[in-house]
């Protein structure tokens, strides 16, 4: 006898395959996106990887908001679950979307206002990105979670292919943290000096995404769910590597060119650990995923092994015994990520829970206390001859905000601001490249800013850095004030060293400071955890 659903049922699946083709697009448009600002340059909002992260928006969010509705006023359901804000009612999963959207949506505003102030982005982790990566992640939980309560409502009449939207989106989930966290990769924010210990950090938050949602996987999808998940991640390295720089050149218009060096290594795959499938079936009569310290070694080793700078880094960068502690501080850190991982999985299941609920105004002492802590350690955020000018081009750029051709001695390069005008007091990322993507003889360069003052002229030099041998140089220029000032761009060719100025008219600084957008970066996110946490245990 065939089991029967009804409309509401076959809406709501309809909805979880409509997200899980939605993370899936937005992450294979992040893989893109990161390709395109390497190989190409930064551009305009609507490039082509752009829309492609942003186009499931609209589509959800309309099947959302006409559920919500239909569910809050025309429904006649007795039975219906979730908790009421307002007139409206909707499940706990689509609230946690209506969160996330509206995260995503502030988080891109918030991201517009970081590019005015402080300019483009150099690096993954920015105050509106951790907002947007926030919000990302937790409508891909809320699509968990809704596969779930559907998996519990239909029971004998749940479709065989929900466990493959679950799957899915696990795997959008780990590739969202492992993308983040490729920040670690890059050599200027790739190690933390605490107290002169240099501490890697990308094999300590990389393991932690393992550490999490490697359980989880067995956990929701049964003894091999892990292994599904692994294999997934490899196939999609795989695909990343054939099918990334196929989109980036097919996407590419007249407009667009290669920067020196590319195409470059395809990050996106660089991003995922490539030894976690063969590892886990070597290991796996030895139940590693129930032993935290088997599983610890295997994430770090996972991690270690295919990191892209280990060998470059470790040990010969920071030397033995500062590899040996960060490995010591890396498993002290994973043991709570073992905690938080069955607390994040039991809080999945609790959310689950196809039933009503009230919401409560007061908090326990415990949140109160947790709230106190993430204050603390909001307060210690750490705070980001030719002598003549030929500006045979001047304006806006492909892949920076402002952008000069000038003849340096009959060399003739591009020099990049990704803030313009530059901010007083506010480090000023700026590349020098060469002209129309040809070799460069360049071998050094550096830019001198130079202003009067009473007594004497004042010279501040920044060497800059070829740091993967693509002849890009990137070096971070700070204005000490506000007005007009000089810098003097210095390159070395063939053994001679020669500079050509550029006038610089700088703002003041940016009416947010620094530490208050770190602030209000982190405290949104923590926040909605302790909000999920709380109503997981109603």
């Amino acid at each position: 006898m065939e089991l029967k659903r009804s409309k509401e049922d076959n809406f709501l699946l309809a909805f979880l395959v409509v997200l899980c083709l939605y993370h899936i697009i937005a992450r294979f448009g992040l893989a893109v996106d990161l390709q395109w600002h390497t190989d190409i340059g930064r551009d305009e909002l609507f490039t082509p990887p752009h829309i492609m992260i942003l186009a499931g928006i609209i589509p959800t969010s309309i099947m959302l908001v006409s559920y919500i509705l239909w569910n809050s006023f025309i429904s006649k359901n007795p039975e219906k679950t979730g908790f009421f804000i307002g007139p409206f009612v909707a499940p706990t999963s689509l609230w946690m979307m209506v969160c996330g959207l509206i995260t995503l949506v502030f988080g891109g505003l918030y991201d517009d206002y970081w590019h005015t102030s402080y300019g483009v982005d150099t690096t993954i982790i920015t105050p509106p990105h951790i907002w947007t990566f926030a919000g990302g992640m937790l409508v891909e939980v809320a699509t968990i979670v809704l596969a779930l309560q559907m998996k519990n409502r239909l029971k004998e009449a749940t479709p065989k292919w929900l466990n493959l939207v679950i799957i899915a989106t696990l795997w959008a989930l780990v590739y969202h943290f492992h993308l983040a966290f490729a920040n670690f990769l890059d050599p200027r924010v790739w190690s933390l000096n605490i107290f002169n210990f240099q501490i890697m950090l990308h094999i300590i938050f990389a393991g932690a995404s393992l550490i999490i949602f490697l359980p989880l996987a067995d956990r929701l999808l049964g003894k091999n769910g892990a292994l599904a998940l692994s294999s997934l991640l490899l196939a999609s390295q795989l695909l990343f590597l054939t099918l990334v720089p196929i989109l980036v050149e097919s996407m590419m218009t007249s407009e667009h060119y290669f920067r020196p060096g590319s195409p470059h290594t395809v990050w996106a795959a660089q991003c995922l650990p490539w030894l976690l499938l063969p590892i886990l079936l070597a290991t796996k009569r030895y139940s590693v995923l129930q032993n935290p310290t088997r599983l610890i070694a295997l994430v770090i080793v996972v991690d270690a092994v295919w990191l892209p700078t280990f060998i470059d880094y470790i040990p010969s960068e920071i030397g033995l015994f500062n590899t040996i502690l960060s490995v010591v501080i890396t498993v002290l850190v994973l043991r709570g990520f073992i905690f938080l991982s069955q607390g994040f999985g039991a809080a999945i299941e609790r959310l689950s829970a196809d039933k009503m609920i009230t919401l409560s105004k007061q908090s326990s002492p415990t949140t109160k206390m947790t709230v106190a802590g993430v204050f603390l350690l909001l307060i210690f955020t750490p705070l980001a001859s030719g002598h003549v000018i030929h500006l045979s081009e001047e304006g806006e750029g492909l892949d920076a905000p402002k952008r000069f051709l000038i003849d340096v001695n009959e060399t003739y390069v591009w020099v990049e601001f990704m803030i313009w005008p530059p901010k007083a007091l506010i480090e000023t990322e700026v590349s020098i490249l060469p002209a129309n993507n040809e070799t460069s003889d360049v071998t050094n360069a550096w830019i001198e800013l130079v202003y009067p003052t009473e007594k004497d002229t004042v010279r501040m030099r920044t060497n800059f850095e070829d740091r993967n041998n693509h002849s890009i140089w990137n070096g971070q220029v700070n204005f000490p004030f506000s007005g007009n000032q000089t810098l003097e761009v210095w390159l070395e060719v063939n053994g001679q060293s020669s500079f050509t100025e550029i006038p610089v008219d700088v703002d003041g600084p940016p009416l947010l400071p620094v530490w208050l957008a770190w602030f209000l970066a982190i405290s949104w996110p923590a926040l909605m955890v302790l909000i999920w946490r709380n109503i997981s245990h109603k």
